[in-house]
């Protein structure tokens, strides 16, 4: 092993110990690691581990061994992502995964049962010792999950899981696990056969210790009995390979090949070997798919300890009561988390059936998670949402947000009755596209209370809520806007204030690139196949019709009255799609063809295209053949360049928070781990470089920014790798 990768013993002293065994001979094994919030897995930790179940197997009276954590709230996250920063070579991976298969091994066939006792986050290296377990318990507590995440790093289990994880649950079970990272609840993982019992959280160890008297008595764990199915697909060659087969097109489907984690999982589970999986996980750690998505992990981990400018000395404000102005389709996703998360919301919009509605689109979704928190849990839920057509309840808001037309004229009004209708201190947050929260906050008379707050939809699933701040934004203001966006699940990217903010500013050249190609005669679904060659989950051309034509269109009339000296503005054929009423997904008239309800039309697992926009396009219906390399260059260059402009005027504040917002917020290739590790990755001199000839072929919309020319000139890099 590489010397920079040698274990510090001493940052995790007393992190594992043993208790001894009671009066039915059942030991207990406590993982504690101090001065953390949650257990990792680090190397320094693995010799720990050892030599506590050495001193625990060398007590007399022990029969059985319970596992379990010292956390509050938490089995065991993982392994130490810094750990496996530190790699160097393919083989320093190996050696890694390596040692973790001893230590599991060690645990797996140490002479006496063991039990693992989970409660909160069971994950990736955290499982794999808990399958090491001859059984497990988990709590039912809402925080308790498991899951194999590593592909969403790049990587794949590297401590036994990938063989271990089929023995247990199957092949079809384990292969969705590890191919998609998906976290498993305790009823599902009862089901699965991943766990053995379910209790409440107050009786897990006792519970835990119960069986393992039961296991050290000769009773074996009941284990779910195989269907027919699962005999027939797993149980055989034929069955086995159709499996593999069935789950290698579906991954080609969804990746276009461009992340090998997926496809490596595939080889290494068909092997079913340790050696494999030890190799698999020392050559992926190498590529640079897992250097980017692991960067964006840091960049997570990074985000979530900043709020915003100056907001290191001041607290937070409590937000139990929300006030929502409108009740569209954006409102009600946000009401939706809110209400979720325990905030009571009071909508307002102009009628009372777009207050039913809303209020319905949040029972669709409680109905959907209505198996892990019960019919009690959903009616609780809805009972924390309510609305009206005056602002009565409002009066008790801590926080307001807008979402109301992008119209600066309706935004001041909502500002003016907000400030009539709520208690002093109440927080205006709006949420806008591209309008100036400055300009909103003008006419407003505690403009320091007025902060944007920019949500993506489809709220429930999109990640990453953006925190704008003007001059005049008090912090304590932004920090409580920040810490009720990670409330609610989100992300938060903390920017200072510009016509389109970041993401929406950086989103534009992407889309006017895309505009200029249909411009040239490129057809439709070709320009979107560029994008999502190069890595973006749908292209842009898609991404109008489901956004809507005419909010692309207003957006980037902003754009064009604030950045026209850098960016090119082709001439607005998209008025006349909107004159015909071709508003896209919304109207199901749009590029591409639509059934009723929105549905798109297929042919052979692709969707139509509208034929008849060609006829507002200069060309026509004629049209060229796809350069899917260059289309793909501009798409992604363009971006990158606009996000470096946003972190050279200050508008960005890090540049993590550039690459946490661009893949989070607008589908930046995860891979590529965000624009700036997209420069830092190929060279800020070959960007440079590659961005001045797009200049000479295709415009000032190309010419690379100051930063950029700066850096390229002495090859530097945003992260010093």
């Amino acid at each position: 092993m590489n010397d920079a990768m040698q274990p510090s013993e001493a940052t995790v002293q007393g992190a594992v110990r043993y208790e001894g065994a009671d009066a039915q001979g059942i030991g207990l094994v406590v993982l504690d690691v101090p001065g953390q919030k949650v257990n990792t897995l680090s190397l320094a930790l693995l010799p720990q581990f050892d030599a506590t179940l050495n001193e625990a197997l060398k007590d007399s009276a022990l029969r059985a061994l319970v596992v379990t954590s010292g956390k509050p709230n938490g089995f065991i996250a993982g392994a130490d992502i810094k750990d496996l920063n530190q790699v160097q070579s393919a083989q320093d991976g190996v050696d890694i995964s390596s040692g973790g298969h001893k230590a599991m091994e060690r645990l797996a066939s140490c002479g006496v049962p063991t039990v693992a006792a989970i409660h909160g986050d069971c994950l990736g290296g955290g499982l794999e010792l808990a399958l090491a377990c001859t059984a497990r318990v988990t709590s039912d507590s809402p925080k308790t999950k498991l899951a194999l995440p590593e592909v969403q790093l790049g990587l794949l289990p590297g401590g036994g899981g990938t063989v271990r994880l089929p023995k247990l649950v199957g092949l079809a079970n384990s292969l969705d696990m590890m191919l998609t990272g998906r976290t498993i609840r305790p009823k599902k993982a009862l089901k699965m056969g991943l766990v053995d019992e379910i209790v409440p959280v107050n009786q897990l160890v006792s519970a835990a210790r119960k069986l393992a008297v039961e296991l050290a008595d000769g009773k074996r764990p009941k284990r779910k009995k195989k269907t027919l199915q699962d005999r027939l697909l797993e149980d055989n060659a034929l069955g086995r390979a159709l499996v593999f087969r069935e789950a290698r097109k579906k991954v080609m489907k969804q990746t276009h090949g461009l992340y090998p984690a997926p496809l490596r999982i595939l080889d290494v589970v068909a092997a079913g070997t340790y050696k494999a999986e030890a190799d698999g996980f020392g050559a992926l750690l190498m590529t640079a798919e897992s250097h980017g998505l692991r960067h964006l992990f840091h960049c997570i981990t990074t985000l979530k300890k900043f709020d915003g400018p100056d907001t290191e000395l001041v607290q937070a404000r409590p937000v139990e009561h929300v006030g929502m102005l409108g009740a569209g389709l954006m409102v009600s996703g946000i009401a939706t988390v809110l209400a979720d998360k325990g905030v009571t919301v009071r909508l307002k919009d102009l009628s009372l059936d777009a207050i039913s509605k809303s209020i319905g689109y949040a029972k669709k979704v409680y109905r959907k998670g209505r198996r892990r928190y019960g019919q009690s849990g959903m009616t609780e839920r809805l009972g924390r949402l309510s609305g009206g057509v005056d602002y009565s309840g409002f009066g008790q808001a801590d926080v307001v947000i807008e979402a109301v037309l992008e119209k600066m004229d309706l935004k001041h009004q909502m500002i003016a009755d907000i400030e009539k209708h709520t208690r002093r201190e109440a927080i205006f947050a709006t949420n806008t596209s591209a309008l100036p929260i400055t300009e909103i906050a003008a006419k407003a008379a505690h403009p320091e209370r007025v902060i944007g707050m920019h949500f993506f939809s489809p709220v429930e699933k999109m990640p990453l809520v953006e925190v704008i701040v003007t001059d005049k934004t008090d912090p304590v203001v932004t920090k409580t806007i920040s810490q009720l966006s990670r409330k609610m699940g989100k992300h938060v990217i903390v920017v200072r204030d510009c016509p389109g903010f970041y993401t929406t500013r950086v989103l534009a050249p992407y889309m006017i690139e895309a505009v200029y190609m249909m411009m040239e005669g490129y057809r439709i679904e070709d320009i979107d196949r560029a994008a999502t060659e190069v890595g973006f989950p749908v292209g842009p051309i898609t991404l109008m019709d489901e956004v809507g034509i005419d909010v692309g269109q207003k957006v980037l009339a902003t754009m064009r009255k604030h950045y026209s000296d850098h960016m090119d503005f082709p001439p607005d054929h998209i008025q006349a799609f909107i004159g015909e009423g071709r508003l896209g997904k919304k109207t199901e008239k749009g590029f591409y063809l639509y059934e009723k309800g929105g549905r798109s039309k297929m042919d052979k697992g692709r969707k139509l295209v509208d034929e008849s926009v060609y006829q507002h396009l200069p060309n026509g219906t004629q049209t060229r053949n796809a350069d899917f390399e260059e289309m793909g260059e501009r798409l992604v260059l363009s971006l990158v360049n606009e996000a470096v402009r946003c972190l050279e005027e200050g508008i960005l504040l890090s540049a993590e928070a550039g690459d946490l917002g661009a893949v989070f917020g607008i589908g930046f290739p995860p891979f590529q781990g965000g624009p700036m590790r997209y420069v830092d990755r190929f060279g800020s001199r070959n960007i440079t470089a590659r961005l001045r000839d797009l200049e000479l072929r295709f415009g000032k919309r190309f010419k690379p920014t100051a930063k950029l020319v700066e850096m390229g000139a002495h090859d530097l890099s945003f992260y010093g790798e």
